[in-house]
């Protein structure tokens, strides 16, 4: 009999590198998923995809959910996960109330105030200075001007780089704080409520991320390295982290014995059992590790990344066995947003060929059915509409061809 991963959703979702994950899961390891989708916010017309490595199945609750999980063997469970940033702290709640280990401190994988609090309390090396604001209350300049530019402004609540914005000046903080309603009601769209924000100091130094799962008795198992290269060269109207870079390169430039020990602090200040987590941190000038956010889900990009890269299912971190990683391919993903609020028309047809004509051309996904509809900047609360990926074993190529896209960014968009 195999064991189950329980997946649970909101909306339909099953994207092709779910159903990769979920085959690798059942055909190598006999683990089959249940995937739950919350039966109110699910089209009748949604179809099933038949496939012997998951189940669907849906819930019209939360109460509902708890009493199918708790109706299935404790013994054949493999994990409980989501992949929907809205669903973390409700996976954590259903884990506790069905006597499954759980964090000790999981409410702060959903509150960039309270990371940053515990962080400060047991180890203040790790964070960056920041404070609480509330822009509905502490609306005067005094609340805004106690770091000194440029400073970073973010959503407390997770909204992935929704709302992260780089303020450099006076200018771009009243330009920020007009755009405020757009954001909120963009966010709350996607059931997230958010009035409080984080202020906090810029470090302009590389970000690095890594996912990793800490099982119930503190062992912990790690995937690689990823680079984040945010924007540094290319304009762009939000801080959003537009492009991933990965490889051997990045072992010369981070000691992953620093970035163990930078973890294991994170471990024990939020006390993390059972769960997968996210992680970004940057690495200072005077190369000191710092705290940028801890979530506790995989899902989209990352997922497909380890598998279409690495050959690493994320999935199955928790089995202590399957821990190879092909580091031997540099890969890139460019995700391009709107530059400004518009109409989008189309995305340039001659730079997309160019693109696909590169050596080190790998996929690319087009969000189609945005066209003619109105689109905004990721700092108002918009996604990606387009992610291009490369990769190529040739480092001297792959520079090549990543600097080409970087010149040709800002050319791809086309609005009305």
């Amino acid at each position: 009999m195999p064991k189950f991963l329980i997946n649970i959703s909101r909306g339909y979702k099953m994207y092709d590198y779910y159903i990769v994950a979920y085959t690798d899961l059942y055909k190598n390891h006999n683990i089959k998923t249940i995937v739950f989708f919350d039966k109110n916010l699910t089209n009748n017309t949604d179809k099933h995809i038949e496939n012997e490595a998951f189940d669907v199945m849906y819930y019209e609750s939360m109460d509902d959910l708890k009493m199918q999980i708790w109706a299935i063997n404790r013994a054949d469970v493999y994990y409980i996960n989501t992949f929907d940033e809205t669903l973390v702290l409700h996976l954590f709640e259903l884990k506790k109330e069905l006597w499954y280990t759980v964090s000790e401190h999981y409410e702060a994988f959903r509150n960039k105030n309270l990371q940053r609090e515990l962080l400060l309390a047991n180890y203040p090396d790790t964070s960056v200075a920041y404070y609480q604001i509330d822009i509905e209350t502490d609306s005067s300049y005094e609340y805004f001007d106690k770091l000194s530019f440029p400073y970073v402004i973010k959503p407390i609540a997770w909204a992935q780089s929704s709302g992260v914005v780089l303020i450099n000046s006076r200018i771009e903080l009243d330009t920020y704080l007009s755009n405020i309603k757009n954001l909120d009601q963009n966010m709350s769209d996607r059931w997230i409520k958010n009035t409080k924000y984080l202020i906090e100091e810029f470090i302009d130094w590389d970000m690095y991320t890594v996912n990793y799962f800490v099982n119930p008795i503190g062992e912990v198992f790690y995937s690689p390295i990823v680079k984040v290269n945010s924007s540094r060269k290319i304009w762009i109207d939000d801080f959003s982290n537009y492009v991933r870079i990965n490889g051997k390169i990045i072992e010369k430039e981070i000691s992953f014995v620093d970035v163990k020990i930078f973890i294991e602090k994170n471990i024990k200040t939020f006390g993390i059992r059972d769960t997968f987590i996210h992680h970004e941190f940057k690495l200072t000038s005077k190369w000191i590790i710092k705290n940028i956010e801890l979530n506790a889900r995989i899902w989209g990009y990352r997922l497909e990344m380890m598998q279409n890269i690495y050959g690493f299912n994320l999935l199955t971190m928790p089995l202590k066995n399957n821990l190879y990683h092909n580091t031997s391919l540099s890969n890139a993903v460019f995700v391009f947003y709107p530059k400004t609020t518009g109409i989008l028309k189309w995305f340039n047809e001659e730079l997309l060929k160019q693109f696909k004509n590169l050596d080190s051309y790998s996929s690319i996904r087009i969000s189609s059915q945005k066209i003619w509809l109105k689109v905004w900047p990721t700092k108002d609360g918009f996604g990606s509409l387009v992610a291009l990926r490369i990769k190529n074993d040739d480092i001297t190529q792959f520079k090549k061809d990543y600097d080409f896209i970087e010149g040709k960014y800002n050319e791809l968009i086309v609005l009305d």
